[in-house]
C-alpha cells in the first residue's frame, strides 16, 4: 500500500508518500514559508526517487500549498503508476476529548473533528482542510487522522493537572496533553537505536525546535513524563508567532484596556507573537539568527528564544535526574548549529557539553555532537514524523 502524508506546520506542509510496510520513500516534499511574512518567498522542495525540483512561488495558506504539490506529484505518476497513492494519513494536532489513538477518517469522524479547532486553533482547521481538499479531489481514497497528543498519554498527573478548581478542570477535560509526540517517540526510538541502548530503559529529552512550533519532551522508560507544551500548543516555547509561557495576567490586563473579545485575545497570542511579535520584521528565527550581529532586536528576540529552551532542558534533567541522551531535531534543532551551541552552553554542572568543531561541522543524517567528559549524549537526528505517521496509519488501515 501506498500512504501519502500530510504534516501540517504552522507555516510548512510536508508530504511524502511511502510504500508500506516496507516503508521505502517514493515522492517528498516540503511547502515552506507558508501564509507568514518572512522576507523571503515561499517554496517548495520536490523529490522523487532522490531528484530534486525547487519551486518558488507565492503560498497564500496551506491548501494552496496541498494543490501545489498535488500539481508536483501528478506530473511525476504521471510517468510512473507505481507512485500512486492508496491512501492519506495526516498528523492532526488536538482530538480534544474525543479520539486517543489513530483513527479511519469516516463522515461522523470528520464531524467529530470540526469540533477540535479551539484546542488547536493554528493547526486543526488547517489539518481539517487539508482533509476537506482530499476528499473533494480523491473521494475514493481512505483517509486516516494519526495525533500528535498520543505519545503523552503517560504524562505524570503531577504535570498534567492545572492548579484550578477540580470541577472546572474536570467539566472541560483541562490538562495537560503535549504536542509533537510522533517526533518526539520518532527520534527518541532512533536515538536508542543508533548508540545500542534500550528504549524502555534510557532518561531522554528531546528538543524538537521548528521554524513553527517547537517544544521540548521528558522521555523515561519509554514513556514521555512531560511536555512543554499544554493543553494546547501555546504553552511552553517562545515560537515563531506563538507567545510561549505568559503570565495570564497580562492578558486579562489587556483584554481589559482595548477592550477585546477572547477571538481577538488569542489571534495576537498565536498569531502575531513569538519571534514575530518581539522582531517584527520576520517569524523566523533563521531571519533573527542573520541580522542579530547587527541588530539590538535581533539580538534580544534570540536570546529570549534561547532562554526558554535552555529552562526546560534544565527542569527535565532535574526531573530526569540527568539525562542519558539530549536530542536536537527539526528545522532549527538540526540546522543551527549556532542555536545548539548556545542551548549547552555552559551546561556542565547538568552533565551536558557538546564538542564544538563536531557541532559546526554536522551537515546531515543522525550524528554525535557530544562533547569531552560530558555525561549525556548529545546527539542530532533528523525527525521523520511522516513515516512514524504512515506505520500508525497502515496499522490501523490493514486493521481487520
Amino acid at each position: 500500500m501506498n500512504i501519502l502524508v500530510l504534516n501540517c506546520g504552522s507555516s510548512s506542509l510536508k508530504y511524502k508518500i511511502l510504500k508500506m510496510p516496507e516503508g521505502t520513500e517514493l515522492i517528498k516534499g516540503e511547502a515552506e514559508r507558508v501564509g507568514i511574512k518572512t522576507k523571503e518567498k515561499s517554496v517548495i522542495s520536490h523529490f522523487v526517487r532522490g531528484k530534486e525540483k525547487r519551486v518558488e512561488l507565492s503560498l497564500k495558506d496551506h491548501p494552496a500549498a496541498l494543490n501545489a504539490g498535488f500539481e508536483l506529484m501528478a506530473e511525476d505518476i504521471g510517468v510512473e503508476r507505481e507512485l500512486m497513492f492508496e491512501a492519506v494519513a495526516h498528523r492532526y494536532v488536538h482530538p480534544g476529548t474525543f479520539f486517543e489513538s489513530t483513527v479511519k477518517i469516516t463522515r461522523n469522524v470528520q464531524s467529530k473533528l470540526k469540533k477540535t479547532f479551539p484546542f488547536a486553533p493554528i493547526h486543526n482547521p488547517v489539518s481539517y482542510g487539508l482533509i476537506e481538499v482530499c476528499r473533494k479531489k480523491y473521494p475514493g481514497i481512505a483517509q486516516c487522522a494519526v495525533f500528535d497528543t498520543s505519545f503523552h498519554r503517560d504524562i505524570l498527573p503531577g504535570f498534567s493537572r492545572y492548579a484550578m478548581p477540580w470541577r472546572v478542570s474536570k467539566k472541560f477535560a483541562i490538562k495537560k496533553v503535549g504536542f509533537h509526540g510522533i517526533s518526539h517517540r520518532y527520534v527518541a526510538e532512533e536515538a536508542c537505536g543508533y548508540i545500542g541502548r534500550s528504549f524502555s530503559q534510557q532518561k531522554i529529552i528531546s528538543c524538537h525546535l521548528g521554524t513553527g512550533g517547537s517544544s521540548v519532551c521528558a522521555v523515561r522508560n519509554g514513556r514521555s513524563i512531560n511536555n512543554s507544551m499544554g493543553f494546547t500548543p501555546l504553552e511552553g516555547l517562545m515560537m515563531n508567532t506563538r507567545c510561549g509561557d505568559i503570565d495570564p495576567g497580562a492578558i486579562f490586563y489587556i483584554m481589559f484596556k482595548e477592550k477585546f473579545s477572547s477571538e481577538q485575545a488569542e489571534t495576537i497570542l498565536n498569531k502575531k507573537s513569538g519571534v514575530l511579535g518581539v522582531f517584527n520584521t520576520s517569524s523566523d528565527l533563521r531571519d533573527v539568527i542573520r541580522s542579530m550581529s547587527s541588530d539590538k532586536k535581533a539580538r534580544m528576540t534570540y536570546d529570549m528564544y534561547v532562554r526558554r529552551v535552555r529552562t526546560y532542558v534544565c527542569f527535565y534533567a532535574l526531573i530526569l535526574k540527568k539525562a542519558d541522551i539530549l536530542i536536537f531535531t527539526d528545522s532549527l534543532g538540526q540546522g543551527s548549529s549556532v542555536l545548539r551551541e548556545s542551548v549547552c552552553q555552559n551546561m556542565d554542572f547538568m552533565g551536558i557539553k557538546i564538542d564544538r568543531d563536531l557541532n559546526d561541522n554536522y551537515r546531515t543524517g543522525i550524528t554525535d555532537v557530544t562533547g569531552t567528559a560530558s555525561q549525556t549524549r548529545v546527539l542530532v537526528i533528523p525527525t521523520d514524523e511522516e513515516m512514524m505517521i504512515a506505520r500508525e496509519a497502515y496499522k490501523e488501515l490493514v486493521k481487520r
